[in-house]
């Protein structure tokens, strides 16, 4: 069976859809805004830094996924981009019921490690013990929800159907501050708050199904799972696997490693500038999360319009993201002073410097990260982690010690060089359609974290806004051709 009438998504396409994931992110920041002072009011320091804790579990344990949301999502682009899709309910059960099984794993070792987890990992004082390990035994039962919802995620990105994601994400997002703040009225227990957050994870995953049934109609209707199709699912999502163990493990390993040395109450003020940056990141979510399926699906029929998606991608998100987080380091001081009072300022603000050259960095590693995927390669992503896996343990908890909070986000920066670094040499190494960008992309990362690091030591306010206006300006003179460029490319492709 073919599908002759199938085109790539063209440009513009992906241009809305990347706008609907946009949109899909930016709500939860404008909530967060205004919920997160009256949480760390209302719950005090240590129990926020604890539901801060729980905010990541939430998100974090669709690492039991094994990687195989990701590797639906390429399977199927790949499907749909070559007309074969005979097997696309075989192949859709499979992974589902494949998740299924992996979850009820997931939420055994979280429910039998849950006196590790809080006695010992987050070393929780002991008047929270209980509220917490009800917390973890909440997120337990949740996992299969959470799993599950990966893959009927994965359905729609493959469809390119990112306006009916962001209709869902907008409300669950927003539901992700707002809940606990209704929880809040009633009583600070976290476990409460883990409650709601739960259920709201739970309807969000009935309204993915049945969108992702109006996407695949062959998911309506159970199918027998084949086991052809698992050793494809697992071979890719292995990889996978690996990579989202690591990656996020490496992203917030860093607040448990201050929980555990330096006290909850410490999470809190390195928590509250991180939990911003990557709000910020909704940007850089919301194209890399719309080209992943738009360059798997080229890989197998278009290598010209693959590069050109890299290649145009890449730059667009860079310079639309320069401007975002350069207004963070030479404004960001005085907002956070005026959000949160001058004690958080005093002590958060190197914290937020550190976090965002970091942040800039690491958006110039995910387009080729994304690429070595698409392209059947999650592997080396995978082992280039695992190696940056063991010196950043290694440097977090000596930078820790030596330094406190301040040397935890030192130590998180160093990670995320090595990790852009690495990965770009790894495209270099395996895709020579794509060697010439990516040794540009190693030049341009050095170059970045000197003009990042620079902006930190200007003290002039009315210096700081024309050097901000400069770089906003600047950002737009080279976006925007590249747009264009993208755009004029891709849509010829997919004529």
């Amino acid at each position: 069976m073919s599908r002759p009438s199938y085109k790539p998504a063209s440009s513009r396409l992906l241009a809305k859809n990347a706008v609907w994931n946009f949109t899909g992110l930016i709500a939860p920041l404008i909530v967060a805004l205004y919920a997160i002072p009256i949480l760390i009011e209302g719950m005090g320091s240590e129990r926020f830094g604890l539901l801060a804790v729980i905010w990541v579990g939430v998100g974090y344990f669709s690492l039991f996924d094994f990687g195989l949301g990701r590797a639906l999502t390429k399977l199927v682009s790949e499907r749909l981009g070559s007309g074969q899709i005979s097997d696309l309910g075989s192949l859709i059960w499979t992974a589902l019921v494949v998740l299924f099984a992996v979850s009820l794993v997931g939420s055994f070792l979280i429910a039998t490690c849950n006196a590790i987890l809080v006695e010992r990992l987050l070393d929780v004082n002991h008047t929270l013990n209980d509220e917490a390990r009800i917390a973890f035994y909440l997120l337990a039962v949740g996992i299969p929800v959470v799993v599950l919802t990966t893959g009927f995620i994965g359905v729609l990105e493959a469809h390119q159907q990112f306006k009916v994601i962001a209709k869902i994400r907008m409300p669950l997002g927003i539901f992700t501050y707002l809940g606990p703040l209704l929880t809040l009225q009633l009583t600070p227990d976290v476990a409460w708050a883990t409650g709601i957050l739960l259920f709201g994870r739970m309807v969000a995953a009935i309204f993915y199904y049945r969108a992702a049934c109006k996407a695949e109609h062959s998911l309506a209707k159970f199918i027998r799972p084949q086991r052809l199709f698992i050793k494809p699912l697992t071979s890719f999502g292995g990889w996978i696997t690996v990579t989202n163990i690591i990656g996020p493990l490496m992203t917030y390993m860093d607040r448990f490693f201050i929980g555990a040395i330096t006290g909850l109450s410490a999470v809190t003020y390195y928590v509250t500038p991180y939990e911003i940056l990557v709000r910020l990141q909704m940007v850089s979510q919301a194209i890399v999360g719309v080209i992943f399926p738009a360059v798997s699906s080229a890989y197998v029929s278009n290598m010209e319009r693959f590069n050109a998606l890299y290649v145009q991608g890449s730059k667009v998100l860079y310079w639309l993201m320069l401007p975002l987080l350069s207004g963070v380091v030479l404004f960001g001081p005085e907002a956070l002073e005026f959000w949160l009072g001058g004690e958080f300022h005093e002590i958060s603000v190197p914290i937020l410097y550190w976090l965002s050259i970091g942040w800039m960095v690491n958006i110039i590693a995910q387009p080729a990260s994304v690429i070595l995927q698409a392209a059947g390669r999650p592997d080396l992503t995978a082992k280039a982690h695992m190696v940056e896996f063991v010196f950043y343990s290694i440097g977090l908890v000596l930078l820790l010690k030596n330094f406190g909070i301040v040397g935890a986000a030192m130590a998180w920066v160093i990670r995320v060089v090595m990790d852009t670094l690495a990965l770009n040499c790894l495209v270099m190494r395996v895709l020579p359609v794509a060697k010439a960008h990516a040794m540009r992309t190693i030049f341009v990362t050095i170059c970045t974290i000197v003009f990042m690091a620079a902006l930190v030591w200007i003290e002039s306010h009315y210096f700081r806004a024309l050097v901000l206006v400069a770089v906003i300006c600047s950002s737009l003179a080279f976006a925007v051709p590249f747009a264009r460029t993208f755009i004029r490319k891709s849509h010829a492709n997919s004529i």
